[in-house]
């Protein structure tokens, strides 16, 4: 009979630091954000470059594909706008989407990959 195969687990107190560390992440991007988006509504609106995007997701657990489209959402001038159906990609509205590689570059590296490291 094949032995299972062996299950990647982060050990408890580097969970913890990944979990502080995206937490603190998430919310200085709230921060930064709140003040980029009221600066656009409050600038010329013609400047706006409202659009989606498709964030391929690495992520498979579903509760970390849930906090990343909940992280998306909660960050203003961003929304999670769907999922597909096999749960591989995540469409994303951006309030001035001036460079898709770059969000999905930011959405991949700051909030993606320490999911990744909590949930593989």
């Amino acid at each position: 009979m094949p032995s299972p195969s062996p299950v990647h687990h982060t050990p408890p107190l580097s969970r913890l630091l990944i979990t502080l560390r995206l937490i603190a992440v998430v919310l200085k991007d709230i921060v930064v954000a709140n003040l980029q988006v009221a600066r656009l509504i409050l600038g010329r609106q013609e400047h706006l470059s409202p659009g989606f995007v498709t964030v391929p997701l690495r992520v498979r657990d579903p509760r970390a594909v849930s906090c990343l489209a909940a992280i998306v959402t909660m960050t203003p001038g961003t929304v999670s706008a769907e999922l597909s159906d096999d749960r591989t990609r995540l469409c994303v509205h951006a309030l001035d989407l001036r460079d898709a590689d770059a969000l999905v570059t930011l959405i991949r590296e700051r909030y993606e990959q320490p999911l990744l490291e909590l949930m593989p």
